[in-house]
């Protein structure tokens, strides 16, 4: 039985991916005690505690996100996307910005921790 459980944890240890990358834009992430570093060449959408969504650094509206990130995908061909939002940031925030981000295209959501 703790073998069971054992392989249990190391599994969910090994499928569960965070990031950890550094921008320029200020932003306070949660942290994690579990994380995976990934390539910093992800295309990241960056969400301000105040709900402003940024693109590659660029302030964008909800509706030009989907229509930039489908781009992205299509330009690179990789479709996953880096997400970093506040910790204080609305959860229904969060699930919105993430939901837009699967419209584009987006297979994967890789989500950004402060470490």
């Amino acid at each position: 039985m703790v073998d069971v459980v054992f392989l249990l944890i190391i599994f969910f240890m090994v499928s569960t991916t965070f990031i950890t990358v550094e921008t320029g834009l200020p932003v306070d992430l949660p942290d994690a005690q579990m994380s995976v570093a990934e390539p910093a060449n992800l295309p990241t959408v960056t969400v301000m505690k105040d709900g402003a969504v940024y693109f590659a650094g660029a302030r964008v509206s909800e509706a030009e996100l989907v229509e930039l990130v489908r781009t992205e995908i299509n330009r690179s061909g990789n479709s996953t996307i880096v997400l970093r939002a506040d910790r204080e940031l609305p959860h229904g925030t969060a699930v919105r910005i993430m939901d837009l981000i699967k419209q584009a295209g987006a297979q994967r959501i890789a989500i950004s921790t402060g470490g």
